[in-house]
C-alpha cells in the first residue's frame, strides 16, 4: 500500500505537492458528502466541497499548465 502510494505521489522519487493536494482534496471532499451518513446531524456545506473539488482541480490545471509550456 505504501508502495503504491509513494509512486503516485511522487516524481523520480521526490514527493510532488500539487499530486498530493490533488489526492488529499479528492478524498476529503468524499469524506466530507459522506460526514452526515456517520453523524446524522453534520451540516454538508455545499460550498466547501466544492471548494475541495475546486482546490484538486486547480492543481491538476496547474499541472498540465506547465508541461504543455515546456
Amino acid at each position: 500500500m505504501i508502495k503504491v502510494l509513494r509512486d503516485t505521489l511522487t516524481n523520480d522519487g521526490v514527493w510532488s505537492q500539487k499530486k498530493i493536494q490533488t489526492f488529499t482534496s479528492f478524498y476529503v471532499a468524499a469524506l466530507y458528502a459522506f460526514m452526515p451518513a456517520l453523524m446524522p446531524t453534520f451540516q454538508v456545506n455545499e460550498v466547501i466541497f466544492l471548494g475541495f473539488l475546486t482546490a484538486g482541480g486547480y492543481a491538476i490545471y496547474q499541472t498540465q499548465k506547465q508541461k504543455s509550456a515546456q
